[in-house]
Order: structure tokens, then C-alpha cells, then sequence
């Protein structure tokens, strides 16, 4: 199936597109990658070198693929951190061109706004993702604290955190509503929901002490890879959680700075 990823990108190292193009890979998929920023490596590190990509040059890119005809053969569009309100637009007008064209087409949005009960983007990006990008979306896959952020809730616990994506979904009509890092019964492990068709999936896994970004990233190209092939919530959610625990287990061992992907790829690509 075919692919069309806009998010970060970096050279070295496991976030946005360079995190989800070699999963949704593994899984089968081709992969077209439209960068919204392009960074030497990601934030996280003690010093970076690149710039945002202009929305006008991301549509440019997108203009050359429809040019050609290619969005006429877009399985699934993917958008993750996006930069500015009207990258999210641009998403939007394109989740609307694909459809058109392929209604069976599935649209996952991951709504990057923040974590560990912080914003790391700008309001006037997280309203454009809210309000454009939230309600036209096939999947849904919001951390808690994006949650707790597109309910108005406070999400502390799996109990809220079932609550609120039960909320959202009715709000928003989302087929598929995945939230990710919710709290277990235990502090040693960490949980995700999957809620589609009046049905609530659960799996859990140990949680890890890992200095890593693009946890996020990684999920949502294993669910969302699965998905858009099987269609099957349940399914997606367990091999996500399977693999995202192999690939953290090996990344823990190691004390590695990034995520080991392709070094636990045969332990995980199934």
C-alpha cells in the first residue's frame, strides 16, 4: 500500500518521518515522505542545525505528486508534527483531494501538540489542529496529555483516560481513537486504548526508563501500518505494543540515545 507521511524529519536519529517511513516499510508499505521541518537531529539533543519547511514548498511537493498522478493511489495519509497552522490547512485540503478520489482511502492523524503536560507547539498550531485536522480524521492516535487537551478533561488515570476518549470520539465521529501512554494500575506499566465500532481494546506493557524521542512516532507508524492493511483495531493495537516493547526493552539495555529500530527488526516485523 502506499503511504503519504508528512512530518518532522531529521538526519540522524528516530522521529517523524525518520522513525515512521523504515516501520511503515518493514510492514510493506511504500512510503512518501513530505518533510515539515528538516533538522540535522531532533530537539532533544544539546544543539541542532536546520530550519522549518515553508508550507508553500511542502504544497510544491505535494503539487508535483498530483502532477504525476500519484494521489490518485494514496492508501493512507499520515500527519504527525506539522510546524505551522497552515501546514495542518494544507493537510486538511489534502486529506480532501485523496478521498475524493479514493474514498477507501483512511486518513491517520497524530495530533503532536505536547506531552508530559506540556505544549511544545504553538497555540495558534494547536487550534489549526484541532479545529481542522482533529474532526476529519479516520484514526486518531493523541497521547494523554493531547487528550486531556482536545477534551478540556484532566486525564490522571486509565478510568479518565477511557472517559475522555470515549468523549472525544462521540465528539468527533472517529472511527478508531487510539490513546497512547496511559496510566495502568500498576506504575510499572504503561497502557494504550483502542476504541472502534462501540468496542474498547486494551493492551498493556512494562514502561521503560528510556532517554529517547519518537516513542510517538514509532507507535502510530506500527498501529497505523497494521491497520490500513487489516482493518482491525485490536490486532493493530497488540502488534504495536508487542513491538514497541521489543524495540524499548533492546533500546533500555543498551542505554542507547535513540530508538533501535532497525537493529530489533527481525524481532519485531511480523
Amino acid at each position: 500500500m502506499n503511504v503519504l507521511s508528512i512530518q518532522s524529519q531529521v538526519v540522524y536519529g528516530h522521529v517523524g518521518n525518520s522513525a515512521a517511513a523504515f516501520v511503515l516499510q518493514r510492514q510493506g508499505h511504500a512510503v512518501w515522505q513530505v518533510p515539515t521541518v528538516l533538522f540535522s537531529n531532533h530537539l532533544g539533543k544539546p544543539t541542532f542545525r536546520g530550519r522549518d519547511v515553508p508550507a508553500e514548498q511542502a504544497r510544491d511537493l505535494i503539487h508535483g505528486l498530483k502532477e504525476l498522478g500519484y494521489l490518485d493511489d494514496v492508501d493512507m495519509l499520515l500527519t504527525g508534527y506539522l510546524g505551522t497552522p497552515d501546514t495542518a490547512r494544507l493537510a486538511a485540503e489534502l486529506a480532501g483531494i485523496i478521498r475524493a478520489q479514493k474514498p477507501s482511502a483512511v486518513f491517520a492523524c497524530d495530533p503532536v501538540m505536547g506531552d508530559d503536560d506540556a505544549l511544545y507547539v504553538k497555540p495558534d498550531l494547536a487550534e489549526a489542529i484541532t479545529s481542522d485536522l482533529v474532526p476529519i480524521a479516520d484514526v486518531l492516535l493523541p497521547n494523554i496529555f493531547e487528550l486531556a487537551r482536545l477534551t478540556g478533561r484532566t486525564v490522571k488515570d486509565g478510568a479518565a483516560a477511557l472517559d475522555a476518549a470515549q468523549a472525544l470520539q462521540r465528539a468527533t465521529g472517529v472511527k478508531v481513537l487510539v490513546a497512547t501512554g496511559v496510566p495502568a494500575d500498576r506504575p510499572d506499566r504503561i497502557a494504550a486504548l483502542a476504541l472502534e465500532g462501540g468496542k474498547i481494546h486494551r493492551a498493556e506493557a512494562p514502561r521503560r526508563k528510556l532517554r529517547v524521542s519518537g516513542t510517538g512516532d514509532t507507535f502510530t507508524a506500527l498501529f497505523t501500518g497494521r491497520y490500513v492493511r487489516d482493518r482491525d483495531a485490536k490486532g493493530a493495537l497488540d502488534f504495536a505494543m508487542h513491538a514497541m516493547d521489543v524495540i524499548c526493552t533492546a533500546t533500555e539495555k543498551a542505554d542507547a540515545d535513540e530508538l533501535l529500530i532497525v537493529q530489533t527488526q527481525n524481532d519485531w516485523v511480523a
